[in-house]
């Protein structure tokens, strides 16, 4: 028996990063199946400079083409600003915000760390975690009052570490942790957020050197491979939340984050800890926590703490304060 078609009929999603490559497949791909998209994206250069409404108005187009209903944005969402208009122009337009997409993003290329300035950083922080953090704080309390959101952030595999792009892979990564923390937020109001990492052959390809592997991955990770997933996770069905995936050329995994059982020694000296280190790398037995509550619960099983409260309440920042790491 076939699987039910999934649908977004009524729904409204906005879309960052729409009007090329992979944002554009992922709104054209909701916007066939019925959502009304509001397609965000300042036509930026591959490197982050310039702007230019065209991208974001070919989307449009291709969609209304295809009878479905979008409109464009072009707010700066790398400005706090930006990103705040972006979600208050598809409340405008539509009257509702169903799910965010996160997909935006540039390259600033390879530099050795050692040549790396904060500006780059920053650049990069901007149009990743500043932007997404705005984005879906604005969102929040609208998903909120509807008692339903769906939030999507895509990333990329740099969150493993490219040693050339150390301000990218930094930006990226920290898609990880608010990822975890807003989906834990979000239970109570029916919000899910997940995130996935991304390989898509979009422009940021030009940057690959030429061949073999070039070749090979601009025939296999064709950018609308990766919508499919996108679009479930956009969708009020979807099955997850919290979770981390990666996904490219046909193959959608999952990204795990675990602890293995470790060593324990309250009396360890330098030397200890270098005899213990084969225990310490040992691959298994592993978990899996999800949030800094479950790594803490993990700990103090592993330590054989057994408190009298419940474990949710442990480790509570105080208003305004900070925990320890």
């Amino acid at each position: 028996m076939a699987a039910q078609e999934l649908r977004f009929d009524g729904r409204v999603v906005l879309v960052t990063g729409a009007g090329r490559g992979m944002g554009r497949e992922h709104a054209l791909l909701l916007a066939r199946r019925g959502a009304r998209v509001l397609v965000s994206d300042r036509g930026v250069g591959l490197y982050g400079t310039g702007n230019d409404s065209g991208p974001a108005d070919e989307t449009v187009a291709l969609i209304r083409t295809e009878g479905g209903e979008a409109e464009a944005c072009t707010e700066d969402i790398s400005d706090m600003q930006g990103a705040c208009n972006a979600v208050a122009m598809a409340l405008q337009i539509f009257g509702r915000l169903d799910a965010l997409v996160h997909n935006a993003g540039f390259t600033l290329g390879s530099m050795a760390f050692e040549n790396e300035d904060i500006d780059r950083l920053d650049a990069l922080l901007a149009i990743n975690a500043r932007a997404a953090f705005t984005l879906c704080r604005e969102a929040w309390p609208v998903m909120q009052a509807n008692g339903s959101g769906r939030i999507v952030i895509v990333g990329s595999t740099a969150i493993y570490g490219i040693p050339g792009s150390i301000p990218y892979s930094t930006a990226k990564a920290a898609y990880i942790g608010l990822t975890r923390a807003l989906a834990a937020a979000g239970v109570t109001s029916n919000i899910r957020v997940n995130m996935v990492s991304s390989a898509g052959a979009t422009r940021m390809a030009e940057n690959m050197a030429d061949g073999e592997f070039r070749d090979w991955f601009l025939e296999t990770c064709r950018a609308e491979l990766v919508s499919p997933l996108v679009a479930l996770l956009c969708h009020e069905q979807c099955p997850v939340n919290g979770e981390l995936f990666v996904a490219g050329g046909g193959r959608i995994a999952r990204t795990v984050i675990g602890e293995t059982a470790g060593w324990i020694d309250p009396d360890m000296t330098i030397e200890q800890v270098a005899c213990a280190m084969p225990q310490i790398m040992a691959e298994a037995p592993a978990a899996y926590p999800r949030t800094t509550g479950e790594a803490l619960a993990l700990f103090m099983e592993t330590m054989g703490f057994r408190p009298s409260e419940p474990a949710a309440s442990l480790g509570a920042v105080k208003p305004g304060g900070t925990t320890g790491s």
